[in-house]
């Protein structure tokens, strides 16, 4: 379960709304995330705040016994909030986390498929499956960057917090 301000700055229920908004019903994204169960999307929501809150960040947390990095004294005007470009960030970086799930998942079949015999020609398989929308990825290796967080559209909407 999410607890917000504890280790989310959005509800599932606000992630669906953003999905269905700014991704066609057909797009891969959209689609997989939408077939998840709850308890998937928390995780996912919960890894992508963790990684936002790991990120160095400027300016002053609003409050010293809040227990994540939003909101902050400079991103208020009516009182303490955390910013929509940080909720809509955290819901992109966990579609990014996700994605990364499933094209390793992916990656992981690709390969017990070659060791059976079942795929002959491994990296043309998995162009042919990243084309059908699961996510293989060419390279077969997941980049694991603590610095840095997994989407780049979410690093840009933060870009005015990282520090």
């Amino acid at each position: 379960m999410i607890n917000i301000g504890v280790d989310s700055y959005i509800s599932v229920a606000e992630a669906d709304a953003y999905v269905q908004s700014y991704y066609n019903e057909f797009e891969n994204l959209r689609v997989i995330w939408e077939v998840l169960p709850v308890g998937s999307k928390e995780t996912y929501l919960k890894q992508s705040a963790f990684e936002i809150d790991e990120q160095l960040m400027v300016g002053v947390i609003f409050d010293k016994a809040q227990e994540m990095q939003f909101p902050r004294k400079e991103c208020y005007k009516e009182g303490p909030q955390v910013p929509s470009e940080v909720k809509d960030a955290q819901i992109e970086n966990a579609l990014a986390i996700m994605k990364e799930s499933v094209s390793a998942r992916s990656d992981e079949q690709m390969k017990i498929l070659n060791s059976l015999g079942a795929m002959k020609n491994l990296k043309y398989n998995k162009r042919e499956m990243g084309e059908v929308g699961l996510g293989a990825s060419l390279t077969g290796q997941a980049q694991l960057n603590y610095k840095r967080l997994t989407s780049e559209e979410a690093e840009k909407m933060l870009k005015a917090w990282l520090g």
